[in-house]
Order: C-alpha cells, then sequence, then structure tokens
C-alpha cells in the first residue's frame, strides 16, 4: 500500500469524507493518520494489505465486526472506540476506522514498565486500575470479549490516573474469533496450549497480568524460571506460561521466586501493598486459576479489592505518600515514604466495610447498600483548628441520628458535620454506621 499523501480523501461508510493531514505511526497491522472530519481531528488506523491477507478466512467477518462494534458503540468511555469506518471507494478491497485522538498526556502504559514514566502517586495506580476494570467489566456485561490485552493497548494519564484503551478491533462478540490468538505473556495458558479460543474467561486472565503489572511493574509469571534462560524461545515461552506457570510470589511454590537484581520493581513495590492484596494474587495466579477459566477473579472481586485498598489508605503529613491502615503495628504505619510513624486515623465501620478517616474520603452509597460508590453520602473533612481530627458531613437529603458516647441523641441534617469521636453511632435511614480506633 502506498501511503496517503496530505490532502488524500477517504469516504466514510456513513456517506462523509475524511481528509488526511499527516501519517503518525505503523504498526504491524497498519499505519496511522491524522485526519480531518467536518472541522474536527481524528485518528485513522488503515489496515497493511499483508495484514488483512493473513487474517483470510476471516477477513470478511473482521470487516463485517468492525462495522457492527461502530453501530452498536462504546461500552465505556475508557474505550477509544471506533466511530465510523473509513474506505478509499466503493469498490476498494482497503479499509481501517477513525478514532478520537489521544490526548497527549496520556503515556502508554509500557513506557511505566520500562520506567520512562513513572505515576505521580500511589492514588494514581489504584485509579487507573479501577478505571481498567470498569471498563472492561462494561466490556464483558455487553456480551464481547476483547481477545488480545497487552500494555500496549493501554495509555494512561500519570496525574489523574485515567485510562484509554485503544485496538478495539479485536473486540468481538463472546464465543466469537476472528484468528487473534492473543500477545505472548498475556494469553490464557488455555489459548497457548491450543484448547480454547479468547473469550471473556481468558479475558479474565490477560487482566489479571495487567493488574499485577500496574502495581509491580514486573509480570506474574517471569521469576527465576524465566531468569535461567538468555533469551525466550516460542518453546520456552509456552512452558513458562502454558505448560508450567508459577506465580512469582506463590507460598507454595517457591521455584519462580523474584530475583534480586532482575526483578527490582516487584522486590521494591510488594511490601508496599497490605497481604489482602498480596492473597488476591495468590488467588488470580494460583494454579487452580491459572487452568481453569471458571476460578478466575471477576471484575467485581478486583473491585472489592480495590475499593478497600482506597479506603484503607492513610495519607502522610510528612511526605504524602500513600500509606494503608491494614499494615500497621502496634505503634501505628511507618510511612513507606519518609520512614516516619502514623498515628491511624479513626475510622467507619458499616455492612463490613472499614473507611479510614481522610481528607477527600467519603462515605457512599455503595458502603450503605453496595451501591453507586460516586454517590456520596458523607464527606470526610479535617478540622481546621486540630489537624488529625475528622468529623463526617452529611450530604444526603436525611436527617442523621447520632449518639456519641454517654450522651443522648442529637440529629444532624444536611450540610452538618458529626465529629468523629470512637464509640459513636451514626444512624442513616436503616444502617448504623459505628466509629471505632
Amino acid at each position: 500500500m502506498d501511503e496517503f499523501k496530505k490532502g488524500k480523501k477517504l469516504h466514510l461508510l456513513n456517506g462523509d469524507t475524511i481528509t488526511v493531514q499527516s501519517k503518525i505511526g505503523e504498526g504491524g497491522q497498519g499505519a496511522v493518520y491524522s485526519v480531518d472530519y467536518n472541522g474536527k481531528k481524528y485518528a485513522l488506523k488503515w489496515y497493511l494489505p499483508n495484514y488483512l491477507r493473513g487474517l483470510k478466512p476471516n477477513c470478511n467477518n473482521f470487516y463485517k465486526n468492525l462495522v457492527r462494534n461502530v453501530g452498536e458503540g462504546s461500552p465505556s468511555p475508557c474505550f477509544l472506540w471506533m466511530q465510523a469506518v473509513a474506505v478509499t471507494g466503493k469498490h476498494s478491497k482497503g479499509f481501517g476506522y477513525i478514532m478520537e485522538l489521544r490526548p497527549s498526556s496520556y503515556h502508554e502504559f509500557t513506557r511505566f514498565i520500562k520506567a520512562k514514566e513513572k505515576f505521580a502517586s500511589t492514588d494514581a495506580v489504584i485509579g487507573a486500575a479501577i478505571n481498567v476494570v470498569e471498563a472492561f467489566q462494561a466490556l464483558h456485561r455487553s456480551g464481547k470479549s476483547y481477545q488480545d490485552l497487552s500494555p500496549g493497548n493501554f495509555f494512561i494519564d500519570k496525574t489523574a490516573g485515567d485510562v484509554l484503551i485503544c485496538d478495539n478491533d479485536n473486540v468481538a462478540p463472546n464465543g466469537t474469533n476472528l484468528g487473534v490468538g492473543g500477545t505472548p505473556g498475556y494469553m490464557a495458558p488455555e489459548v497457548i496450549l491450543g484448547k480454547s479460543t479468547p473469550n471473556t474467561d481468558t479475558d479474565l486472565f490477560s487482566l489479571a497480568v495487567i493488574l499485577f503489572e500496574l502495581f509491580f511493574l514486573s509480570h506474574p509469571l517471569e521469576g527465576a524460571n524465566c531468569c535461567r534462560y538468555p533469551c525466550l524461545t516460542p518453546q520456552i515461552e509456552k512452558e513458562l506460561y502454558a505448560v508450567n506457570p508459577v506465580f512469582v510470589c506463590s507460598k507454595e511454590d517457591t521455584s519462580n521466586a523474584p530475583v534480586r537484581g532482575t526483578c527490582s520493581n516487584l522486590i521494591r513495590l510488594w511490601p508496599m501493598y497490605p497481604e489482602f492484596v498480596h492473597n488476591y494474587f495468590r488467588r488470580a495466579f494460583s494454579k487452580e486459576a491459572l487452568h481453569n477459566g471458571r476460578e478466575r477473579l471477576s471484575e467485581k472481586d478486583w473491585k472489592d479489592m480495590l475499593y478497600a485498598l482506597q479506603d484503607s489508605s492513610v495519607r502522610c503529613p510528612h511526605c504524602g505518600e500513600m500509606n494503608f491502615a491494614d499494615m500497621a503495628g502496634e505503634q501505628g504505619v511507618k510511612c513507606v515514604g519518609c520512614g516516619k510513624m502514623l498515628g491511624v486515623p479513626y475510622a467507619l465501620c458499616v455492612n463490613g466495610f472499614k473507611i479510614v478517616a481522610g481528607k477527600g474520603k467519603a462515605l457512599t452509597d455503595y458502603h450503605l447498600s453496595f451501591g453507586d460508590r460516586r454517590k456520596e453520602v458523607g464527606m470526610i473533612a479535617e478540622s481546621k483548628k486540630t489537624a488529625g481530627v475528622f468529623g463526617l458531613k452529611n450530604l444526603s437529603s436525611g436527617i442523621w441520628t447520632v449518639c456519641y458516647p454517654g450522651k443522648e441523641e442529637m440529629y444532624y441534617e444536611n450540610g452538618k458535620t458529626v465529629t468523629l469521636i470512637p464509640g459513636t453511632r451514626i444512624v442513616i435511614g436503616t444502617k448504623t454506621v459505628q466509629v471505632i480506633q
């Protein structure tokens, strides 16, 4: 295929036209151009002829699936979804699609793994993980699977933790495969072994790998076993990722433990998180989950972990680093940033949740009734007069009944703030929130 020159007109299946502005880049599947569409800039991905020939006999189904995805729309704002299918003319066999341009503040996830970019905070890491999980939950609920997750598909804002997911042309109805197998290191073992084609269960394996890499900037199956080889051939990859995969932090099998000097990111970052986080990943890469798709952690499982991590967070007043109350010892939490000891603030307990007090944190509908976590019922705020003293501001339309220790009931309407004192009970609707130390 000759490169499209500036000013080249291409047709969209919706009847409109686009104008090529410049070439942005090229990969194994196709070339990407900046194009003008009705006065706005978009990205055009145009498939290379060799790639399309390699899809046979699935090329026609691939094209139909692309058209269907455009018509059905994106399941989540996190996907850089295809907006329209482009062709050179009525009788052209070549095609591509246009999508929104990626903002310059987003960087490919591989750059984080290679230490060319760094998250601004642990908040951003957790936020990115939540965004990824919620995006794939929406995708799977729509009846589709992604089929080829890898770090190159994810672009992340290192400050906000916002995520954009590209290369969505592999997305297809669950159970439908268009010839895509996946990327080595991210394919589920059953796909590598030819026992299954990609589906939502295999997506869950790939998702677990991506989440592990988000937190620990390391691959969950690459430890001592991997370090024995100077390079990874296809046969060695099959052994490491499918025939005999072993989680690097397994308690039962330490044969693939992290190697000092090679697995430095994992060795440094693993101790920064509470044991319950470690256990989630041990479940995700247990022998049962590695070899049985039905044993894998669901998006709900991951959200439970990530939300609990946010609720457990304790901000260091000295250096600003995030720590976690679940890691507290008898003397409090030792800050992973500056090493100073932190007193653990009081916490709210309801429905089995424990929300440690901190600036900007909230009691939500999720905590009270397993509803929307974005619907805030009460906002936690620190006293302007006394550092370390927190209150819970009523953001709801109802009146709270508050019982301070040894005092009669008091009533707090919208806008009023309850001082958080251990032993206090706050009745919100049918739920009672306990303040504990």
